[in-house]
C-alpha cells in the first residue's frame, strides 16, 4: 500500500512539474527598424542614443577597473602559514614585502585591499574562524609596518569554508592555510 502511494505521488509530481521545452524568441525586427529610422531621429531620440553611449562608456570604465583589479590580484602572492599558527613564517616575509610594494604602487593606489584569512579543515568552525582572522590581522600588521596605509586594508576570515584544495593530504591542507589579497574599487 505504501509503495502504491509513493509511486502515485511521484507520478503526480512528474506530471505537474514537467519541463518546458520552449525556445526563447528573439526579436530581430528592432535592428532593421533602427537602421531604417536612423536618419529621421527626433532630438528626443538623439538624447536617448547619447544616454546609451554614456552608459556604454560607464560599462567600459567598469570593465577597465575589473581588468586592473584582476591584474593586481594576479601579481600578489598568497601568504601561507604553518599548522595552527598565525605568525608569519620567515620564507613568507619576502612575499609580504612584494605584496606591500604592489599595494603601494601607482596601479593600486585607487583601491582598497581585503585580506582574506583561511584555514584547513582541522578544528571547530569557531576556532578556524578565529584563526583565519588572526592570520589576516598578522598580514595586515606586517603590511602597515612596510608602509601600507591601514585605512586601505580590511580583514575577513573564511575559516575552513573557502578551501583551494579538498584532498585529505598534508600538502592539500597546507595550501588552505593562507591569506589572499582581493582589491576593491
Amino acid at each position: 500500500m505504501k509503495k502504491l502511494v509513493l509511486i502515485s505521488v511521484g507520478t503526480a509530481l512528474l506530471l505537474f512539474t514537467g519541463c518546458s521545452k520552449k525556445t526563447p524568441e528573439v526579436d530581430m525586427t528592432k535592428k532593421s527598424e533602427m537602421n531604417s529610422n536612423q536618419n529621421s531621429m527626433s532630438s528626443n531620440d538623439q538624447t536617448n542614443v547619447s544616454n546609451s553611449i554614456d552608459t556604454s562608456s560607464e560599462q567600459n570604465s567598469a570593465n577597465d577597473v575589473n581588468y586592473r583589479i584582476a591584474q593586481l590580484e594576479q601579481r600578489t602572492k598568497i601568504i601561507h602559514f604553518d599548522f595552527d599558527k598565525y605568525n608569519i613564517r620567515e620564507d613568507q616575509k619576502p612575499l609580504i614585502e612584494e605584496d606591500a610594494n604592489i599595494v603601494n604602487s601607482d596601479d593600486a593606489k585607487d583601491f582598497s585591499v581585503k585580506l582574506e584569512g583561511n584555514t584547513d579543515e582541522w578544528g571547530t568552525d569557531e576556532y578556524n574562524y578565529a584563526l583565519g582572522l588572526r592570520r589576516a590581522k598578522s598580514v595586515k600588521s606586517a603590511l602597515v609596518t612596510l608602509g601600507v596605509d591601514a585605512n586601505r586594508l580590511m580583514i575577513i576570515s573564511y575559516g575552513e569554508s573557502n578551501p583551494v584544495c579538498t584532498e585529505h593530504t598534508k600538502a592539500c591542507w597546507a595550501k588552505n592555510r593562507r591569506v589572499e589579497f582581493k582589491f576593491l574599487p
